[in-house]
């Protein structure tokens, strides 16, 4: 089985006595560089922390262990920004002792993240989330008051924190009061302290703005401030919250939250109170100013009321009243004329309109419609009449005219005959309707004949009646003035009022 350390490497000790620690150290030192002159680790960093000086020390852990390392200025410059706590490195470097605290660690010569911590993996989704829900929302933070008179405080009671705080703030403003509310800042069940004691806080009233933190610490000792609950709490607050974690690299999720930040409890005593001296420097230079300028603003009036001493009203007062009465009393007669000649001018107007009204009054206006109403209806009446006679004259001609050509004289005339049956008055109109022996009356143009019929029947008699053909005659004019009417197929002519 191989061993850690090989004894025959290890110098044996000085055989005059016993050695001292920083011996004993040196030693160690030697075989641990001896036997780790390189090594290639894999961790989760936490307590990171860059100095003033530029060096940056931080510790390297897993589930088992923890390695202190150390990183120095001139390999620091190239650390990226995502070097931070929780997260995953692969650091190059070699095993040594720090004889100063007879620790040993890591002198890192190169390191790069290989991945994110479980812790650092957390924190963003928590932040996510959280920020999505607008937890992070600027508009809704709260200013703090400027002069508050109580202060609560959730913190630890046994850590330097709240001695930091009650000190600064008693320093600054001695008549502050404070209000804690002891609770566990790291651990299990941290963070449900913690908001339990925002919330009590809340309920007590009277309290004008909240510190809640706690001193610096890894990412493990600061983790409760990025618990859920407590940010929940936190936004929920009807006080203004200070959030005072840490150092002023460390960044938790009640930072966000919180409607101030403050990079230490000690930065956030400082914010919440104002420091007595200053205001009490800005009191009485804000009391300086005003007695310039109560003292300037009395001069000024001194010699306002010097030039109104000696200004000529004071000397001769009633000269001055004098020469304004008079003034008024001209400005009087000018107004009464100038009112007198504008109310005659619009006097003048108001008659012009009215006789201009009077000629368009609605009276003028309904006369002389009614007697174009009249006129017209007169007329209409007039043209009526005539229009009725003449087309009524019209259609009598046009009646006699029809009524003269079917008059049955002016057939015979043209050399036709009508024949009856005497003993009936029937007109016959065919041969056979007579009856052999019977009498028939023969009417002609100018007279009528009397016969006996000796033979009936369908053909034409020898020395019968027979129809001369005559040209037929043109039909008779008519009346001077009146249309000829005409003769439509299948339609009488009507006389009508309107054709």
């Amino acid at each position: 089985m191989g061993t850690l350390f090989d004894p025959a490497k290890i110098p044996a000790p000085e055989p005059e006595g016993p050695e001292t620690v920083g011996e004993l150290t040196r030693r160690i030192t030697a075989v641990l560089e001896d036997s780790f002159p390189g090594v290639w680790v894999v961790g989760e960093i936490s307590n990171f922390n860059c100095h003033t000086s530029g060096h940056v020390f931080f510790t390297l852990k897993d589930e088992r262990a923890s390695i202190r390392c150390v990183l120095w200025k001139s390999n620091a410059a190239r650390l990226g920004r995502e070097i931070a706590d929780g997260v995953e490195v692969e650091v190059r470097g070699h095993v040594s002792v720090f004889e100063k605290q007879g620790s040993y660690q890591i002198y890192v010569s190169s390191i790069r993240p290989r991945g994110v911590g479980a812790l650092e993996v957390a924190f963003r989704k928590l932040k996510e989330k959280l920020e999505k829900e607008g937890l992070f929302d600027a508009a809704r933070k709260r200013p703090l008051p400027r002069f508050p008179r109580r202060v609560g405080v959730v913190t630890s009671p046994t850590g330097a924190a709240i001695r930091d705080i009650i000190h600064i703030l008693r320093r600054r403003w001695p008549p502050i009061r404070i209000v804690l509310a002891p609770a566990r800042v790291q651990g299990e069940g941290a963070a449900a302290e913690i908001a339990r004691g925002i919330e009590n806080l809340g309920r007590l009233g009277g309290i004008d703005v909240l510190i809640v933190g706690r001193g610096g610490g890894s990412l493990e000792d600061l983790w409760p401030f990025n618990e859920e609950v407590v940010a929940r709490a936190i936004y929920a607050s009807r006080v203004p919250v200070v959030s005072a974690v840490g150092h002023e690299t460390d960044f938790s999720i009640s930072d966000f939250v919180a409607d101030v930040r403050a990079a230490t409890p000690s930065a956030a005593a400082a914010l919440v109170v104002s420091d007595r001296r200053e205001v009490l420097a800005l009191l009485e230079a804000s009391r300086a100013r005003l007695a310039r300028s109560a003292k300037h603003t009395a001069d000024l009036l001194r010699d306002e009321l010097a030039l109104f001493a000696a200004h000529r009203f004071f000397r001769y007062p009633q000269e001055i009243v004098l020469s304004r009465e008079q003034a008024l009393e001209d400005l009087e007669l000018r107004l009464r004329g100038e009112m007198k000649d504008k109310w005659s001018a619009r006097w003048m107007r108001l008659e012009r309109a009215a006789g201009g009204l009077a000629k368009h009054s609605p009276r003028a206006r309904w006369q002389e419609a009614v007697a174009a109403v009249r006129m017209a209806a007169f007329r209409i009446r007039t043209a009526e009449r005539t229009l009725l006679e003449h087309r009524w004259t019209v259609a009598v001609s046009r009646l006699a005219g029809r009524l003269e050509d079917l008059n049955p004289d002016r057939v015979l005339a043209r050399g036709y005959s009508r024949t009856v049956l005497e003993r009936t008055g029937k007109t016959l109109l065919r041969a056979a309707d007579a009856v052999v022996g019977e009498v028939i009356r023969t009417h002609l143009a100018q007279g009528a004949l009397r016969s006996k019929v000796t033979e009936a029947g369908a053909g034409h008699l020898a020395g019968g009646l027979a129809r001369r053909e005559e040209p037929q005659k043109a039909p008779r004019p008519a009346a001077r003035g009146a249309k000829t009417p005409s003769r439509r197929k299948g339609r009488d002519s009507q006389a009508t009022l309107f054709d």
